[in-house]
């Protein structure tokens, strides 16, 4: 499991996550993570057209240029990796409105 779309908000964040078979979009707020909606991959054709998809409903630097892996969905875990992505935020660490959709992260692929 992969985080590959973050918005830190005042107490928590908004992501997006990416499985083998879905990509899941939350909220993790308090200490709480709570899914909003769940795309199944097997709908799209690949990971950019499902970025171009969630486009038209967050803006492009939401985005990770690098997928951050996950080891489990639990508390402290989620807590750690927006600790992390706060303290490393660095102009690469998002797409920004420059970067063309065919150009950005490329899909994940499944462990063997």
């Amino acid at each position: 499991m992969h985080l590959i779309g973050y918005k830190a908000y005042q107490r928590g964040y908004i992501g997006c996550l990416e499985d083998t078979s879905r990509y899941v979009y939350f909220l993790f707020s308090r200490h709480h993570f709570r899914e909003i909606t769940t795309y199944l991959k097997k709908d799209y054709q690949d990971y950019q057209h499902f970025m171009a998809s969630l486009h038209k409903f967050v803006p492009l630097h939401f985005f990770l240029r690098r997928p951050v892996p996950l080891a489990s969905l639990e508390n402290s875990v989620l807590a750690a990796i927006g600790q992390n992505l706060e303290r490393s935020l660095s102009r690469d660490t998002f797409l920004s409105l420059k970067d063309p959709l065919s150009d950005s992260i490329p899909a994940l692929v499944p462990p063997a």
